[in-house]
């Protein structure tokens, strides 16, 4: 995203740097390739929590992408900007200019909703295309007419007057195609004289010299310079290990992998939160919920051939095509607990695939008190940093999220579902108390995939970036990313994570005018 602002101006060159490989993966392009993307091996990172003694000694799977795009490139692309409040809670917080009335404007710029248009609440025209999925499936609107009957009212724009209730999500896609920031930002830049991208280009750290970042440093010892700035973009995990690697971080961290400590920000790493998630999994004698079943496969034939002509059918879903928003308390100011609904056969863990249909839903704790951290393993570039989320280390976050799981449960046993014969598998209807739900939390929660907050946004001891993003302390250096974020969005993170590049790449070219 940023390439494609930068590269804007002709007096500039621009250097874009990914890991990974090009993302020219039928996966990364069909929607339901979902299912491939969170566990492919050269695209995704896959990095491994440390086991979590608030799960039970179980560490976390956190997929990350790797390739163009980044995580936009194998997320779930649902279309989500978070509360206005979070934002407004950012800009209390000592960050002028991050209010939601300053940050709208760049979500609407990003944005082309090819429902909604533009509007109050949208834009039009944007390289971001935001749409409804061409696909659903029935039990869609079983889960909203559910919810409705407990009391969550439809709402058929969760970016828009509210955020409270149930309903469909938009999705970024185009014409039934995942609509990455590779494919919205970068490709219809790649060919622009003043732009170069560099695939299979891991960075392994900053070049600082007389606290100024001039440079990065490949593998072989490879290094380019860069004359005006380098700005990070590495993600909530990555972010932060460049940085360590680099010399910039807590001294006394430094020192124990034998690092030449170049300048002391102890909140490098700190701060990570992450949307903590936990599951209702029900299996249908009904074969109308998506699975994997013999009688099925001339259905699933037809429609990779539906697919490949109309963009419809089972191919053109991304699987979570639903969900909402709930406060567990009336008094809250937002909602607390993201709903989100998956028409589709889940296995029990640790299985991934299964013969059989059903259909599940998740409980999102949007707003953990708990926080973890990013540190690093050792001096090595190539060894995985070591992830610290500290999950319900917070006795309030397992409240909260137990009071989710419960109305979940009511969600999914609602009369409405009858007809699809279900069977609670997880956690089984023997699961009963509290006490037995907050183990199951435990044993089997997991996360939606949304870490950010490790080099934070602020003025206080542990903030990494000032308003403007910049390294503090250091200067030409930057980090653009969710990682910023000095408090998680009630919501999922790649539209915020796009609406900080677009705020960022209007700070940089005002900087270097």
């Amino acid at each position: 995203m940023l390439a494609n602002r930068l590269s804007e101006d002709t007096s500039k060159s621009i250097c874009l740097l990914e890991a990974g490989p090009p993302d020219r993966s039928l996966f990364v392009h069909v929607p339901l390739g979902v299912i491939r993307m969170p566990y492919h091996k050269t695209l995704n990172w896959r990095f491994l929590s440390k086991p979590q003694e608030t799960m039970n000694g179980r560490p976390i799977y956190i997929p990350r992408g790797k390739t163009l795009g980044g995580t936009s490139s194998v997320n779930a692309m649902v279309y989500m900007r978070g509360n206005t409040l979070d934002y407004d809670d950012w800009a209390a917080d000592g960050n002028k200019g991050w209010s939601w009335n300053d940050v709208k404007p760049y979500f609407i710029k990003a944005e082309h909703n090819e429902q909604f248009g533009e509007n109050e609440h949208h834009g039009s025209g944007g390289p971001l295309n935001v749409t409804f999925p061409n696909e659903t499936s029935p039990l869609e609107r079983d889960f909203v007419e559910a919810a409705g009957s407990l009391q969550h009212p439809h709402n058929p724009d969760f970016n828009g007057d509210s955020q409270d209730g149930v309903g469909q999500h938009q999705v970024t896609q185009k014409n039934g195609r995942r609509w990455s920031t590779a494919m919205a930002y970068l490709k219809p830049a790649k060919n622009r004289h003043n732009l170069t991208v560099m695939t299979n280009s891991p960075v392994s750290k900053v070049i600082v010299k007389n606290s100024r970042a001039i440079g990065v440093e490949l593998p072989g010892n490879n290094i380019l310079t860069a004359n005006t700035e380098i700005v990070l973009s590495a993600g909530s995990i990555l972010s932060p290990k460049i940085l360590m690697l680099s010399g910039i971080g807590d001294i006394e961290e430094l020192k124990t992998h034998g690092i030449e400590a170049i300048h002391s920000l102890p909140g490098v790493g700190k701060n990570l939160q992450d949307h903590a998630a936990t599951s209702i999994m029900l299996k249908t004698k009904s074969r109308t919920p998506w699975g994997f079943s013999w009688p099925k496969l001339p259905k699933y034939s037809l429609d990779l051939f539906r697919y490949i002509l109309f963009r419809k059918g089972v191919f053109a879903s991304h699987l979570v095509e639903s969900g909402g928003f709930m406060r567990t308390e009336p008094n809250l100011d937002r909602p607390d607990i993201q709903l989100v609904f998956i028409p589709g056969h889940r296995a029990p863990p640790p299985k991934q695939l299964e013969v059989g249909h059903g259909y599940s839903m998740v409980a999102v704790l949007l707003r953990p008190k708990s926080r973890g951290s990013v540190t690093l393993a050792s001096a090595n570039p190539e060894d995985t940093p070591v992830i610290d989320h500290r999950f319900y280390e917070a006795e309030e976050d397992l409240e909260v999220i137990l009071k989710g799981l419960k109305e979940i449960r009511r969600i999914v046993h609602a009369d409405t579902f009858t007809k699809y014969q279900p069977t609670e598998t997880i956690p089984g209807k023997n699961v009963q108390t509290d006490g037995e739900l907050k183990n199951y939390i435990r044993q089997y929660g997991a996360t939606i995939f949304h870490p950010v907050g490790t080099c934070k946004m602020g003025i206080d001891s542990q903030a990494v970036v000032d308003k403007r993003l910049r390294v503090r302390g250091i200067n030409g250096l930057r980090v653009v990313d969710a990682s910023i974020m000095p408090t998680i969005v009630g919501g999922n993170t790649n539209a915020p994570s796009i609406m900080i590049g677009e705020k960022a790449s209007d700070l940089i070219k005002e900087d270097n005018r």
